[in-house]
C-alpha cells in the first residue's frame, strides 16, 4: 500500500506557501497518507526536473502560472506536453483567465486550473481523484493476492478430500514426505545451524519469518533500554505491531471483495473460521497505523 503522497509545488511567495502547504498537508494526513512536499521557486526548475526524472515520483503538481522573475507557464506546458507527462496538474493564478487562454492556445488537455483564492478547495477535489488511482493500483495488487490465496485454498480443500484412505492409499505418501518434505526441512535446519555457527544471528535473518524478527528485536531492545532514551517509547508504540501490521497482512492475504445488501463493496478477510470486513474507514485506520509504525522505526534508527 502506498503511504507517501508526493507533491511538487512551484511557488515563490514564502509566507503564502508556508500557510497553504500546512493546510494541504493536513488534508493529506486526514485521508491517512503521509505528505511529502517538494518546493521549487522557478518554472525553469520544473523544466529541469522534467528532463531529469520525468516527474515520475510525484502524485500531483501545483504550479503558480505567473511567477515573478521566472519564465511563463507556457514553457512548462510545452515541456510537459513534449515529454508525455501524465501526472495530475493544477495551474493556479490570480488571473485564472490567463491559464485558460494558454491551455487553449497550446491545445493542452487533462489539467486543472484555479484562482489562487480557490486553490484549497480545488486541491482537495483533485487530491481525492488521485488517491482513487492509487487505490485502483492497490486493488489490482489485492486482486492478485486474493486470487492466488483462493487457488491455495482450493488446493487445500481438494487435498482435504483426497487424503482420505481410499485415495491416498494408492499413493506412496511416505516416500513423498521423505523426499519432498522431511529431507528438505532437515537439510535447511542443518544449513541454518551451520550458518549460525559460522556467521551468527545475521545469517539467519533472511530465513526468519516476520513475526520472529519482530519478537527478536523487541527482546533485544527490552534488555538494552539504556542504550537510547527513545527505546522505551518505541517499545510502547511498537507493542501493537503484530496486530497492526503482521496480522493485517495475513488477513489481506486471504481476502476477497464482497458486495453487501446495500450495494457497498467491502473487503472480507478470512482467517480460519473467522472473517473480518474492511471498508474505507478501516483502510484509513490501517494506513495511519502503518505510518505510525514506520515513523517509530525510522526514529529508532536515527
Amino acid at each position: 500500500m502506498k503511504l507517501n503522497y508526493y507533491v511538487l509545488w512551484v511557488e515563490d511567495d514564502d509566507s503564502w506557501y508556508k500557510t497553504t502547504s500546512e493546510l494541504f498537508s493536513e488534508t493529506i494526513i486526514d485521508y491517512g497518507f503521509n505528505p511529502i512536499i517538494q518546493r521549487k521557486k522557478k518554472l525553469d526548475e520544473v523544466v529541469e526536473e522534467i528532463h531529469k526524472t520525468g516527474l515520475i515520483n510525484f502524485d500531483i503538481l501545483l504550479i503558480d502560472f505567473n511567477l515573478r522573475n521566472s519564465e511563463s507557464g507556457d514553457s512548462v506546458i510545452d515541456s510537459i506536453r513534449n515529454n508525455n507527462i501524465f501526472t495530475d496538474i493544477i495551474f493556479y493564478s490570480s488571473d485564472k483567465q490567463s491559464i485558460i487562454d494558454s491551455i487553449k492556445e497550446h491545445l493542452f488537455e487533462g489539467v486543472y486550473h484555479s484562482d489562487r483564492k480557490e486553490l484549497e478547495d480545488k486541491f482537495e477535489k483533485v487530491f481525492k481523484t488521485t488517491i482513487k488511482k492509487i487505490e485502483e493500483i492497490n486493488s489490482m495488487r489485492g486482486l492478485i493476492v486474493g486470487e492466488t490465496s483462493e487457488l491455495d485454498a482450493l488446493i487445500e480443500e481438494h487435498l482435504d478430500f483426497y487424503i482420505q484412505p481410499e485415495f491416498i492409499g494408492k499413493f506412496d505418501v511416505e516416500k513423498f514426505l521423505s523426499d519432498k518434505i522431511f529431507v528438505k526441512l532437515e537439510a535447511k535446519l542443518s544449513f541454518l545451524k551451520e550458518e549460525y555457527s559460522n556467521i551468527g544471528v545475521k545469517a539467519l535473518l533472511p530465513h526468519i519469518e516476520a513475526i520472529r524478527k519482530w519478537e527478536l528485536l523487541r527482546g533485544i531492545l527490552k534488555v538494552n533500554k539504556t542504550h537510547k532514551a527513545y527505546i522505551s517509547e518505541f517499545l510502547s508504540i511498537n507493542a501493537r505491531y503484530q496486530d497492526d501490521v503482521i496480522e493485517i497482512r495475513n488477513k489481506f492475504a486471504h481476502a476477497q471483495v464482497i458486495v453487501k445488501d446495500d450495494g457497498k463493496e467491502v473487503l472480507k478477510a478470512f482467517v480460519g473460521e473467522e472473517h473480518y470486513e474492511y471498508d474505507d474507514d478501516s483502510f484509513k485506520k490501517i494506513r495511519e497505523d502503518l505510518i505510525k509504525h514506520r515513523n517509530a522505526l525510522l526514529k529508532l534508527k536515527d
